[in-house]
């Protein structure tokens, strides 16, 4: 029985309850509530105690949680939580989970299916409203050991199945989702739906949180330089040679310093951005894993889909990277070297830079770049070609590029590799970048169909005024006729062409690291 025929029988059973002797006067939502409440008692009677007063949902504790850690209820705070979200049928509508996309064939590799970050608060959230509900407020069920009632309050480890009206699940649940998300049906609207959700933790303040992510990932990567200021107005200028012409510019003299391997800050005064300038894909090698500023082991939890998963032991990130690096020293060179910083031109000697880029998050999921080669071994294609992007170096402060960049880049030199770190204040903060997954489909092209136009008007004249009348016609007075109607008639129509394109979501208070080569 399909979720609409059950709704409809449920529906009848509702209303044949109400009587006959008198029409029944039922909103839309007192049907649907009435419904999903004939549906529990018939499939899940067990359940119809723990129905939330507080929008109308029933609640299925599969895990407690670990109940010594701080409870997310009550609280401002921001969560991590998976979910997977159902119609009564079973059909997955959303779901954050790698492999259920994949065993439901809606899995990119353009998608990081993490656990999302939302904001559940008092006067406001970002969660979809079900979802706030269970985890704001206290939850009313009944104990499946002791069979008693008891309140609830989630926190970290919680997993709940909730089985929810379509008026607290939002008329987006499941149809705007995009991204790479969706499930292999869209949900209608006003449909109940089952949200399965686990709790992967939560903090109060996610920017200062994430400035310690940022700090514990460039400690584990060659540390935070804290031995000098970036910018020093006391160094004298120097001389050099430029294009054949000799002029004088006015330098930091002191990029030996920063050529360490440590992370410097381009700027004194921006906390949490940080340059690596002696980075070299030829020598450096990144350690993506959680360090030891992680609050809960599963926070950043990375469902690591087909190109980063781990066999037998071995993570594929790693070679991932060694084909990457191979691939960008073949291409780039290894950039220039600790002995060739002295004599290597800054941007500021042209108007414009050319950047060649990877975009990663801190778990080295790559979400973006510009690079052919890193395309085809990270998505298997190459669906753009990549274009170097031009920076402007005399404003970079009018670049119309994240700040990090703007920041950052300046302080670079020409034929230079450098790894950019930063926090989502300089990158795209609190709002992130919505994830596309859409489709474009190429239909078929005009000149089939004026050719068929004009057979349906031969076969016209033909039989009008007898056979060959409309050839002899067209042929004499208009001369060879594709030259007339236009060139490459066709009797079939052009293949068609779908074309994918995803988009990798950016979410709130996301730290990212860029690799970064500039030349002229």
């Amino acid at each position: 029985m399909t979720y609409i025929s059950k709704l409809l029988w449920l529906a009848g059973v509702v209303l044949a309850a109400v009587g006959c002797v008198k029409e029944p006067t039922m909103t839309f939502e007192e049907v649907e509530q009435r419904s999903l409440e004939a549906w529990i008692e018939k499939y899940h009677p067990e359940l119809k105690d723990n129905l939330q007063a507080d929008g109308g949902y029933y609640v299925d504790v599969l895990d407690y949680g670990v109940q010594d850690s701080t409870a997310v209820t009550g609280k401002d705070v921001w969560v991590w939580y998976d979910f997977t979200n159902r119609d009564f049928d079973g059909n997955v509508c959303e779901t954050r989970q790698w492999l259920t996309a994949y065993q439901l064939g809606t899995y990119t590799d353009h998608t990081h299916y993490v656990p999302v970050f939302r904001f559940s608060g008092k006067e406001s959230h970002t969660l979809m409203e079900g979802t706030y509900l269970a985890t704001f407020n206290k939850l009313t069920v009944r104990n499946k050991t002791t069979g008693a009632m008891e309140d609830v309050e989630v926190r970290y480890g919680t997993r709940l199945r909730l089985y929810m009206p379509s008026t607290v699940t939002t008329s987006t649940a499941g149809t705007t989702s995009d991204g790479g998300y969706e499930g292999q049906y869209a949900l209608d609207d006003n449909k109940s739906i089952i949200v399965d959700m686990t709790v992967y933790g939560h903090v109060a303040n996610p920017v200062e949180y994430e400035g310690e992510m940022v700090d514990g990932f460039a400690r584990l990567n060659g540390g935070v330089c804290t031995d000098h200021k970036a910018v020093d107005e006391t160094k004298a200028s120097r001389r050099h040679v430029s294009r054949s012409e000799e002029s004088e510019e006015t330098v930091d003299t002191r990029p030996l310093e920063f050529f360490d391997g440590r992370w410097h800050q381009p700027v004194d005064s921006l906390e949490h951005l940080y340059v690596n300038y002696a980075y070299s894909p030829a020598t450096t090698t990144f350690k993506f894993e959680n360090s030891d500023d992680a609050h809960y082991p599963d926070e950043g939890r990375y469902n690591a889909g087909t190109t980063y998963s781990t066999t037998a032991g071995v993570s594929q990130l790693d070679d991932v990277d060694s084909r990457i690096n191979k691939a960008l020293v073949e291409r780039f060179g290894r950039g220039i070297t600790r002995d060739e910083v002295l004599t290597a031109d800054s941007l500021k000697v042209n108007a414009t830079a050319k950047v060649w880029y990877i975009g990663r998050f801190l778990d080295g999921y790559i979400f973006d770049t510009n690079i052919g080669e890193v395309k085809e071994i990270v998505f298997g294609k190459v669906e753009s070609v990549g274009e170097a992007l031009d920076f402007e170096t005399r404003k970079p402060l009018d670049n119309n590029y994240i700040l990090a960049w703007n920041y950052a880049l300046p302080t670079l030199r020409y034929g230079q590799w450098a790894t950019i770190l930063t926090v989502s204040t300089y990158a795209y903060g609190l709002q992130g970048q919505v994830g596309t997954h859409t489709s474009t489909t190429t239909s078929d092209n005009s000149a089939y169909y004026d050719t068929m136009n004009y057979y349906n008007y031969m076969n016209y004249m033909n039989s009008y005024y007898g056979y060959g009348y409309g050839s002899m016609y067209n042929n004499s007075y208009y001369g060879y006729n594709p030259y007339y109607y236009g060139y490459d008639y066709s009797s079939s129509s052009s293949d068609t062409t779908t074309v994918t394109t995803t988009s990798t979501e950016i979410q709130s208070y996301t730290p990212l690291i860029f690799q970064v080569f500039v030349e002229e």
